[in-house]
């Protein structure tokens, strides 16, 4: 009996919990289809009357696409550099025991500890001498450069758990150590090359703080800054078409997360336990 009460509280605590979380995005898309009236008059009440004008005003004007263009060709560069560097060094540092590795291995845990918010004026000062203010490799860099410690230590653990009797007996085969790692010993990490390139997608997608600091052109926002863009003169919002944008700009997260959840669950997971 006990037990039972504890199942039942435990599930009830779930069920909110969900709710809690959930009920931010039901509300954003039910406010996306409401009149501007109905959302200054009852905010929080279901819509009588369900209409698109939001999401055709959004995208009649033009920006929203080449905001998320823009966070698109940002987020893919930013994902293939991250897991190609990380795949690479960790594999490096797992596998290949040479001198000072353990040294290299501590330098990169240590840059998780760096907060971004220390390198910001750095990066703007070294970035306006440079030249390269207002365009996507402003937001690239600092986007890899701040993944890279986390994700090479995810794969320096996944690494450690390939045995090295598989790599020698493919090198002893005639296998090339470039061959070996590429065409046996990567393929082995699709779970953990997933679950970097999910994580990181939805964190450089919904960045703000690099792209409210380096970027003010126009044409050069990406779809988080571009959203200020709907708060008018003497800070009136048009609520309608700032949630429709909202709705629009979180669908892509939202289709990466649900897709690959599975394979990120396992490769959270990979590596807790052994044998």
């Amino acid at each position: 009996m006990k037990k039972k009460i504890v199942k039942i509280v435990f599930a009830v605590f779930i069920i909110l919990f969900l709710i809690i979380q959930i009920y931010p995005v039901i509300w954003l898309f039910i406010a996306s289809v409401k009149p501007s009236v109905e959302l200054a008059s009852a905010p929080f009440a279901l819509p009588k009357l369900v209409t698109f004008e939001n999401f055709v005003k959004v995208l009649s004007d033009g920006k929203i696409g080449t905001y998320m263009w823009n966070s698109l060709k940002v987020t893919g560069i930013s994902l293939l550099l991250i897991v190609v560097l990380s795949a690479t060094a960790g594999y490096a540092l797992s596998k290949f025991k040479v001198k000072g590795t353990k040294k290299i291995y501590s330098f990169f845990t240590f840059g998780i500890m760096v907060p971004v918010q220390i390198t910001l004026i750095p990066l703007f000062i070294f970035y306006s001498d440079m030249g390269i203010l207002n365009t996507s490799f402003s937001l690239i860099l600092p986007q890899v450069g701040f993944a890279l410690p986390l994700s090479v230590m995810m794969f320096v653990n996944f690494y450690d758990f390939v045995p090295n009797e598989l790599i020698e007996a493919s090198i002893v085969d005639g296998c090339s150590p470039y061959r070996t790692f590429l065409q046996i010993v990567f393929p082995l990490a699709r779970n953990t090359v997933i679950t970097i390139a999910s994580m990181y997608s939805i964190l450089i997608w919904n960045d703000f703080i690099f792209a409210n600091t380096f970027i003010s052109d126009t044409e050069a926002k990406t779809v988080a800054l571009g959203l200020k863009d709907y708060v008018g003169a003497f800070g009136n919002v048009d609520w309608g078409s700032t949630f429709a944008a909202i709705a629009i700009s979180i669908l892509p997260p939202l289709v990466i997360y649900f897709a690959l959840n599975k394979w990120v669950t396992a490769g959270m997971t990979m590596g807790a336990t052994k044998g």
